[in-house]
Parts: structure tokens; C-alpha cells; sequence
């Protein structure tokens, strides 16, 4: 019998059947309709005498069953109009009051008749807008995102066991979370029991059995090991091995407060395939040594645009910034960044945590010059004159920066320089010198610029090798001045400081597969002891090798563990320096782990099965639940375990069942605000609890606002509960699912842009600027700042590569965190300008106007235009001249169908033109003049934003206020709640609205508490 046989018995149809009847209760859930609301006699006299005759006469004709043109029907008309029919009523009033219907060549009505119309609609739609709106409640699924966050939580897994889950489907609104969208297949339901057994299965262990851990360290530095490895180990594609006696791999065994078994790695192997340096292995080898299960290797040494890639010292590996792989043919590199440090392990955990420690430092570095560099005018300060055996004694009067010229004879050939001052060591390229002409004596001398370093007063030692037998004289020091412009620039290198990365993958030769455990870490800058940097992950979360057991192959099913100095922007930083790196796994800090003891509570009944049953499942569900679980649900889950105890008379394997049955119930996997009838009522404090944390967190509440709904306060502490929320960094995950989904973000993923065009914007690059909108709209709302910023800021949120990008490199000392940073750019600013956007709007070659158009008028202003008619033409290809993309967009618009639904897209789009498809400004010749739908001439974007702040900004407010309320409460707006939100929108100062009152302004309102 199998594991989902196991937990799977016959009376879980009933949950399957009350997972489909909620789900159809959600459909009916929320419903806006009306159409049942008592009917004014004289409106409908008035309705049936005149408004019906003029649509017959006027209007019925193009928008009717046959025709429908513009995708409206105005002969199905009711005069007590339902949701539906209330949006095009409005419209209808829109195109009356500004008589833009009937076209100018039909029939024109007079003026009274037109009139008449409008007053009734007028009457009709505020009508309609006073009635009380049914709600009947409401169901939903947990999004993917939400149901992992939910299991995480609830279980304290950090393993993700959702990857095999379908993608939520997108509704017309844009979002995922919206109940009429999220469809329930058998599929599903079926993962969520596969899940739901694995998830107990990793949580809940044998109490009795030692846990196996594995512990090793590998200690990094020039010649530390005593006894090297004799056997040559693999050189895989592209790497550097590092020498057998720069490194030492032991074992160890942890201190716990439990008993545990250390596990031992095998040390011996038998091999007839591989390669063991550039040696192919043909026969049968053996190796004996732990060095052949773990050991160090740098791939992608070739090609690093200054310095060593790595370098061992005494002291460990130095590090210099992985710097991504190139793009060759509109390619990117596929093997890793420039350069990629590695240890190669045999054996790993096969599941559960798992902990790398990592000891590193900033060293102390020097800044190198470009190769080639002039050397400085003037008399040295002091100056290193090498014996033979390449050492000299330095003596420097005055601390301070100094710059080091490398003096050579003329007619040097290229060469690597290693340098040592003292404890500290530096290499780099010198370039070949040529004789100069006319040279009378062997002896000339050039001299170029190599390093900038801080150097204390009095004696120091330097040693300096150059390989190629090339010949140095003597070294030049010249003291600057911090002011000067070499000054200042090592000043900020000085201040810089590398972030460490860890990733873990498997071994390949034609890709990298590595993926990042947690967040890079800034790497301490002070002249203190090395620290350890902690990093954790679920090994099942990282690529594994998957290859069959005791494969003869050397290089076969090799795990990596990735230790990086990570790329920020291509400046200069000072490298890093790693010491050791340790690694454990499973890693556990008491045993039963904390997934067990969250299900298996404390109690003084745990030799009562039934009785501790109890207590262990009214805990558990109560926490699934996210509200005090009810005595009937207690119930049905006791029954599940009663049934599995008395066949198995197994304690634990009985409880499986039944806290899978929770997992799969209803109450767990739905959001479930249940209603006594038709008319709205409050939001039980339960009710509130989860759907304000999903809305805020993308996840559940947390103990704090539990024990606000279970007191009875939450309702009364909203605007508390909201800012705590917001300030938690569970808003981020929340903001990235609002804010990808608003903006369509998903365009920018599957954009495939052209790298010959746009070599800047890599794999790398897109994954740093698609972080961009979520953390600049979480800025605003966090800072509550006003929301004109949205369309135009003066702050841009960046790191340095994103700053990079924009051409403000300079301006960025954040490393790989993003920060508020300040701009003067006119082409920058608010989420009109982020390349994010405007790239996925482009085809990835050319920027496309009319898809920026389009989103700006759904996404910005709320304006969104017509559904395009079928078989719409392609633009028309030139007629033997050279069109500009606006002449080809006047071609398109003069042909029929077409005219209406452009004009309310290309202006909007014109203006977006000077930016290219990688997001960037690229010309401002290029001619983005646009005359708006409202008559409005403006010259480019920054005229447009202008106008925005000016004019519009109640459009803006309401586009807001409607994209955020209607992922808040997950499905689509009513009628009436959209006008609403529209009056809302229109009161004050629309540009000084402050983004955080207007979400406060959603989350009190009738649209987030009422069911």
C-alpha cells in the first residue's frame, strides 16, 4: 500500500465534496447583483417611450447582435440594469454628453431628444448606485505563493513543496488571487495530498532514532596542508584546481545537546571513466582519500578584466567580484561568472536543513591601475630599489595614500607582477615596454602605474616577482593628496565593501546550476578578525545530480557548494577574503526538531493516546485554520484518527491521517468568509485576521493579530495592525505579487531581447531590474509619501548595478541592496521610467508604442481601451520609403476598425518612444510629440508626467485605490465600488493623497470589511 493510499481513506470524499461546494459557493459568493431591487414605475414608462426608441433608432443598428461594433450590444438594454449592464449605461452617458455618437455620418439626434436620454441615464445609474449591493460571503483559493507561506508557517518547513503545483491563472483584472479565476482541478486537489504527506512525513520524526549529521570544514591558505593529497585530482571544463596543499577538508563533529550519529563520508572509490587532470581514465582507478570526496576548485578564470581572479595567500582565498559571464552573439554565458569558487562534495544529506558557515573578511586591499597607466609626474617620496632575490626595505616618512609606479628597463616583456608589502599581497599585468626610439643605453627606464594603496609611517618590507623573467628595477611611491581625483577615487574604494554569496548546485561542464542560498551579506568593514557569515537553506530546494548509485564515472553526481565575492556594478571593490567554509547538514538545534514539537505539544496526557490525540489535533487546526477550531471539525478529525489507531495501534502513523486531512480541508486551503444571507454584514475578527494578513503579507497572521481577533480588538486596531505590517519585511513578499501582477511585470520575463542590440541587459541585469517597481512601490507606502511620486520622483530605488544601468553608478554605495538613492535625471523617475516596465513592452528589439499605450491607460490612469476587433491587420510594411514608426502608425489607424480603439492608445504611447527596448533613453531627437485623448499637446514624457501632476492625478489615485482593492479582497469591483473609489479619488489635493492613508483608506472601508 502506498503513502497516499496511507493517509487517504474513503471518508475523504467528504472533504473532496465540501472542497466542490465551496468552491461553487465562492462563484455565487461574490455576486453584485441587483436586478432584483424594487423598479421605478415612471423611469420605466419613460424607458419603454423614449429611451428605447432612441436606441433603436439611433444606436441599435451598429451595436446589436449582428454587428456589435467596439464589442458593445445596446439592444438587450434593461432600465433596471444590472452590474454588467450599469458599465454600459456609462458609457453610453459618456458618449451622449459629449456627442461623439452617432458617427458623423449617421443620423443626428436633436437636441432635446439627447438631452431627455441623458437625464434618464443620469437618474438610472445614480439609482442604481444607491442600492444596497447582495454579498453573500465569499471563497477563495490560497494562491501557490500563499499556500507555501501558509505551510511554511504553520509547519516551520523551510523546504518548498509546491514547485510541482500548476501557476495561478490570471483574471481579466490582472491578478491571481481573484476568486472567480482560480480554478480547482482534480490535479490539484490531488497535489495538495502528495504535499500534504510529504510535508508530515519531513515534520514529524522517530523520536527513538539518532539523527545522522554531517559536518566538515575545508580551511583555505597557501601550503596549511602538512600532508597534500599525492593524487592528481578532476580539472572539470573551465576550472582552475586549487593545489592539494592550499586547502585542508576535515570532518568534524558538532557539539548538540542530543545524541546524534556523525555521519563519515566514504573515502574510497573505483572509477573507469573520467578525467584526472588532462588525463583520460581508460582502466579501472582507485583512490583512497577524503581529498577525492571533497575538494576546491575557481571556474571561470579565463578573461578577468583586471588583477587575479583569485589568488591563495597565507591567510585563504582571495576573492575579486564574480563578474557575470559574457554575451556572445546575443548569448549569454551559461557556464557561471568570472571567477566561481567551488567545493566539489561526493555526498550531501538526502533531505532537511542544511547550514554553510562561512569565515571571511574584507582584506586590505589596493586599488590596481589600469594596465598601461602614465606615471606620475615628480619626484617619488620614496622609492624600493629590488636586490637580486627581488626584496627591498621601504621607508615612508608620512602615513597616507600612496601611489606605487613599477619601474622596468625598456624592452620588457608582458608579465604578471606579484606583490607583497609587508603582510599584504598584490598581483596584476604589466604590459610589454617597448625600446623607445633612439634608445643610446640598455639602461633606459619606463615606468608605469600599478597600484594605489594606504601605507603607515616607517619600514616596510616589499618583495616583487614578475613572471616571464621580466626585469623590475625598482618600485615609486607617490604620496597623494585625498582631495585629487586618484584621491578620491581610492577613498571610495577604501569605503566599499564586498558582499558574500553562497550557492549550491551540481556539477556540470556545459552550465552553471547554481542557486543562491538566502541573501548576500555585506562583508564587515573594519580591521577586525574574521567573522562567520551564516547561511541556510533546504538541500531539496537545490539542484541534485540524480544518478543511479556506485556510477563509475569520477565526475559523476558531484554536488557544488558556491562561495562568491558577488558582482555588484563592475567598480572596483576590495577583494574577499575567505578564510574557511564549514558545512552542515541535516542541521538541527534540538532534536525532535521544532517541526516535531509544533505538532506534538507538551502535555501532561501523552500516555492517554485518545486524549493526547485530542490535544495534538485541536492545537494543530486551530493554527490551520487561523481561528479556534470548532467541536464538530475536532470532531471528524478525531474520527480519522481513531479509525488509523485502532488497525495500526501506531500513535504517530495514525495522527499522520488525520493532520493530513486538515491540510486538505476547506479550512485550510480556502479563505472562507461565511455569510447568513444576501445582505452585507461585518467581517468576523477571524475573518479579518487572515484576510488582512494575505492582503499584507501574502501569508498568514501571526500570533499577535490572532490574539487582537480572538479579544475582540482587532476591528478596533486596524490602523495599528496595518503599520506594523507594512513596517515587517513580509510586506516585500506581498508588494512583489501586488505590484508584478498591476504592472504586468510578467511581460519583462518573457521578453527575449536582442543581446547584440542591448549587451547590458543580461540574465543578471534583468533579475536585479525586475526588483526595481516592487521595492520603489514598497518605499512609498512604507514612507506613506505622496503618490505624484508614482509618476514622477525624484528618488530612484537601486543598488548599484540597477544605478549602474541609469548611468548613476557613481551616485550608488548600497551593493546588492536596494536603497533610496537621489537623481537629478529627467529621463528617470516614478514607474513610467523603469526599464523593467518599458522593456516588457517592447518586442525586444524595437519599443512598441502601442503596448506602452495600452498598459498606460489601463494600469496608470485606469482608462483601459477597447477590446481590439477580430483580425486586426499587422502594421502595413513600407511602400518602398523608409516610414517612421509614428507615419507607420497612421497607416494602421486610417483603416477601418481601427481609428477608435488607437486613439485612446497611441498618444499615450508617443510619448514613451526615446526609450528604447532595453528601457533605457536612448535619443532625444527621436520625435515623441502626442496630442492626448483630452486635446492636451505635449512635446515627451516629462511634458506627460507634467500634465499627470497637474491635471490628472485623480486618475492616477483611482487607478491605484482600484488595482489595490481589487487584489486586497480578490475578485473583481462592483460598479458601485469602483465610483466610489473614483468620488475618493477626486477629494483634496490628488497628488498630495499619501500612499499609506490611501491603503488604510481600502482596508477600513466597506470593500474590505464587509461580506
Amino acid at each position: 500500500m502506498d503513502r497516499r493510499q496511507r493517509i487517504r481513506p474513503p471518508y475523504l470524499a467528504g472533504f473532496l465534496l465540501a472542497i466542490c461546494w465551496i468552491v461553487a459557493a465562492g462563484a455565487r459568493g461574490g455576486s453584485d447583483d441587483s436586478s432584483g431591487a424594487p423598479k421605478d414605475r415612471g423611469g420605466e414608462e419613460t424607458f419603454r417611450n423614449v429611451v428605447r426608441p432612441f436606441l433603436d433608432r439611433y444606436c441599435v443598428r451598429c451595436h446589436d447582435a449582428r454587428k456589435t461594433k467596439g464589442g458593445i450590444r445596446l439592444d438587450r438594454l434593461s432600465d433596471a440594469p444590472d452590474d454588467a449592464q450599469l458599465r454600459i449605461w456609462s458609457r453610453v452617458r459618456k458618449q451622449l454628453v459629449e456627442e461623439s455618437m452617432p458617427p458623423a455620418d449617421e443620423p443626428e439626434p436633436a437636441e432635446a431628444e439627447r438631452a431627455g436620454v441623458t437625464a434618464w441615464t443620469e437618474r438610472t445609474i445614480e439609482a442604481a448606485l444607491a442600492r444596497k449591493t447582495e454579498r453573500n460571503g465569499s471563497v477563495r483559493r490560497l494562491t501557490v505563493p500563499q499556500y507555501r507561506n501558509a505551510l511554511r508557517d504553520l509547519l516551520g518547513l523551510d523546504e518548498d513543496l509546491t514547485r510541482g503545483l500548476p501557476p495561478d491563472a490570471l483574471s481579466k483584472d490582472g491578478f491571481s488571487n481573484n476568486a472567480g479565476a482560480m480554478v480547482l482541478s482534480p490535479l490539484q486537489v490531488e497535489a495538495y495530498f502528495d504535499i500534504a504527506a510529504r510535508a508530515i512525513d519531513l515534520c514529524l520524526v522517530d523520536e527513538a532514532v539518532r539523527p545522522a549529521i554531517q559536518n566538515f570544514r575545508m580551511d583555505l591558505g597557501r601550503k596549511i596542508n602538512p600532508h597534500p593529497c599525492p593524487d592528481r585530482l578532476v580539472l572539470g571544463a573551465l576550472s582552475v584546481l586549487l593545489d592539494n596543499d592550499d586547502f585542508v577538508v576535515t570532518e568534524l563533529t558538532p557539539s548538540k545537546p542530543f545524541a546524534f550519529t556523525p555521519f563519515r563520508m566514504r573515502t574510497r572509490y573505483e572509477f573507469i571513466e573520467g578525467y584526472v587532470g588532462n588525463d583520460t581514465i581508460r582502466k579501472w582507478r582507485k583512490f583512497d582519500s577524503l581529498d577525492h570526496a571533497v575538494f576546491a576548485c575557481v571556474r571561470g578564470t579565463p578573461g578577468y578584466p583586471k588583477g587575479e581572479a583569485f589568488e591563495v595567500v597565507p591567510e585563504g582565498l582571495l576573492l575579486r567580484p564574480a563578474i557575470p559571464g559574457p554575451v556572445v552573439n546575443g548569448i549569454p554565458n551559461t557556464y557561471g561568472p568570472m571567477a566561481n569558487f567551488k567545493i566539489a562534495v561526493r555526498e550531501l544529506p538526502d533531505g532537511g536543513n542544511f547550514r554553510v558557515k562561512v569565515r571571511a573578511e574584507r582584506y586590505d586591499d589596493g586599488l590596481l591601475l589600469e594596465l598601461g597607466t602614465p606615471p606620475a609626474p615628480g619626484k617619488a617620496d620614496a622609492e624600493a630599489v629590488m636586490d637580486r632575490s627581488g626584496s627591498a626595505t621601504l621607508a615612508i616618512a608620512e602615513a597616507g595614500i600612496y601611489r606605487v609606479d613599477v619601474v622596468r628597463a625598456a624592452g620588457a616583456r608582458k608579465g604578471k607582477l606579484h606583490l607583497q608589502m609587508d603582510a599584504r599581497e598584490f598581483s596584476g599585468e604589466l604590459p610589454a615596454e617597448a625600446k623607445p626610439a633612439g634608445a643610446a643605453r640598455p639602461t633606459s627606464e619606463i615606468a608605469r602605474g600599478f597600484l594605489v594603496a594606504r601605507l603607515g609611517a616607517g619600514a616596510h618590507q616589499v618583495q616583487a616577482r614578475v613572471d616571464e623573467n621580466a626585469t623590475l628595477r625598482r618600485l615609486a611611491f607617490h604620496r597623494l593628496d585625498e582631495k585629487s581625483e586618484l584621491g578620491r577615487r581610492f577613498v571610495a574604494f577604501e569605503r566599499r565593501s564586498p558582499w558574500l554569496g553562497v550557492h549550491v548546485g551540481l556539477r556540470r561542464d556545459c552550465g552553471s546550476t547554481l542557486t543562491r542560498v538566502g541573501e548576500p551579506q555585506v562583508v564587515a568593514n573594519d580591521a577586525g578578525p574574521a567573522r562567520e557569515y551564516i547561511f541556510s537553506g533546504a538541500i531539496n530546494d537545490f539542484p541534485s545530480p540524480d544518478v543511479e548509485p556506485n556510477n563509475v564515472n569520477y565526475l559523476a553526481g558531484i554536488r557544488e557548494i558556491a562561495v562568491r565575492s558577488e558582482f555588484t556594478d563592475g567598480r572596483d571593490l576590495p577583494r574577499l577574503l575567505i578564510r574557511s567554509v564549514e558545512f552542515e547538514g541535516p542541521y538541527y538545534s534540538e532534536w525532535p526538531p521544532r517541526t516535531h514539537r509544533n505538532i506534538l505539544v507538551e502535555s501532561r496526557r501523552r500516555g492517554e493516546p485518545a486524549a493526547y490525540a485530542s490535544e495534538v489535533l485541536r492545537s494543530f487546526a486551530t493554527r490551520a485554520y487561523r481561528r479556534p477550531v470548532r467541536d464538530e471539525e475536532l470532531a471528524v478529525l478525531m474520527d480519522v484518527w481513531r479509525r488509523g489507531y485502532a488497525e495500526k495501534k501506531d500513535f504517530r502513523a495514525s495522527l499522520k491521517g488525520a493532520l493530513a486531512v486538515a491540510l486538505t480541508s476547506p479550512q485550510f486551503l480556502f479563505l472562507i468568509e461565511e455569510s447568513d444571507g444576501p445582505q452585507a454584514e461585518d467581517l468576523t475578527e477571524y475573518e479579518l485576521a487572515s484576510k488582512l494578513s494575505f492582503f499584507l503579507w501574502n501569508a498568514p497572521p501571526d500570533a499577535r493579530t490572532l490574539e487582537l481577533a480572538a479579544a475582540g480588538r482587532l476591528r478596533r486596531s486596524l490602523n495599528g495592525e496595518v503599520e506594523r505590517m507594512v513596517a515587517d519585511p513580509r510586506f516585500a513578499q506581498a508588494m512583489h505579487e501586488f505590484v508584478s501582477q498591476w504592472l504586468s511585470l510578467d511581460k519583462f520575463d518573457i521578453v527575449a531581447i536582442d543581446g547584440n542590440r542591448y549587451p547590458r541587459l543580461t540574465r543578471e541585469m534583468k533579475a536585479e531590474l525586475r526588483q526595481e517597481p516592487a521595492r520603489f512601490v514598497e518605499h512609498l507606502i512604507r514612507n506613506n509619501l505622496p503618490i505624484r511620486n508614482l509618476v514622477d520622483s525624484d528618488v530612484l530605488m537601486a543598488n548599484d548595478a540597477v544605478a549602474a544601468y541609469y548611468n548613476h553608478g557613481d551616485r550608488s554605495e548600497s551593493g546588492v541592496a536596494f536603497a533610496p538613492m537621489r537623481h537629478d535625471d529627467p529621463h528617470l523617475g516614478g514607474i513610467l521610467c523603469q526599464a523593467a516596465v518599458l522593456s516588457g513592452l517592447s518586442d525586444g528589439r524595437e519599443a512598441n508604442p502601442v503596448k506602452r499605450g495600452a498598459w498606460f491607460a489601463r494600469k496608470i490612469i485606469a482608462e483601459p481601451p477597447d477590446d481590439p476587433p477580430p483580425n486586426v491587420p499587422k502594421l502595413p510594411e513600407d511602400d518602398g520609403s523608409r516610414l517612421t514608426l509614428r507615419q507607420k502608425l497612421e497607416r494602421h489607424r486610417n483603416q477601418p476598425g481601427c481609428v477608435k480603439c488607437h486613439s485612446g492608445i497611441d498618444p499615450w504611447g508617443l510619448p514613451f518612444e526615446p526609450y528604447d527596448a532595453a528601457g533605457r533613453f536612448r535619443d532625444a531627437t527621436v520625435d515623441a510629440r502626442s496630442t492626448l485623448p483630452d486635446g492636451t499637446s505635449i512635446r515627451d514624457l516629462k511634458e506627460l508626467k507634467a500634465h499627470l501632476r497637474e491635471d490628472r492625478m485623480d486618475g492616477v489615485v483611482f487607478s491605484f485605490l482600484k488595482h489595490i482593492a481589487t487584489y486586497a479582497v480578490g475578485r473583481t469591483l462592483s460598479y458601485a465600488e469602483l465610483e466610489s473609489l473614483r468620488r475618493e479619488a477626486r477629494k483634496g489635493v490628488p497628488g498630495e493623497r499619501h500612499m499609506l492613508d490611501l491603503l488604510k483608506l481600502v482596508v477600513s472601508g466597506d470593500i474590505f470589511l464587509k461580506k
